[in-house]
């Protein structure tokens, strides 16, 4: 079972749950992420472009300093047996607004939130991938 999971940059949220759904599920599903638009962040490391989301994050005990920020492709979300979207349908690329494959989370973007907000956005998204792994029968 493989997971994609998208945001608009690929440092904040998409980061957040390819980390919590690689931490609680079992060895039979992996995760990964992408963003719609990472403009400038593409291929940087995420300690350079996420403080607030690394800093939150490893409050839980999770790592992603060394993760880097990638554009989303067609061959990405082809590979992938679900898809979870955190950016509206209408900002993804028209082969993924008709998949059967999508999910679409309503989760704001913290881009210019301050740590508490960043915190409050990985609690929300942590109960978000929590349910996500139960229902998959992954944990």
């Amino acid at each position: 079972m493989k997971v994609l999971f998208i945001c608009k940059g690929n440092v904040g949220r998409s980061q957040m749950a390819e980390a919590i759904f690689n931490s609680l599920a079992s060895n039979k599903a992996i995760a990964t992420s992408a963003g719609v638009d990472p403009g400038s962040y593409e291929g940087k490391r995420i300690a350079v472009v996420g403080p607030n989301v690394i800093a939150c994050m490893k409050d839980i005990k999770l790592d992603v300093s060394d993760k880097v920020s990638k554009k989303l492709t067609k061959d990405m979300s082809s590979r992938a047996d679900i898809v979870v979207s955190m950016v509206s349908k209408e900002m993804l690329p028209p082969y993924l607004q008709s998949s059967a494959k999508l999910v679409l989370w309503d989760i704001k973007d913290p881009k210019f939130m301050d740590y508490a907000g960043h915190v409050a956005i990985r609690d929300q998204i942590y109960e978000k991938v929590k349910k996500l792994v139960k229902e998959l029968n992954l944990n």
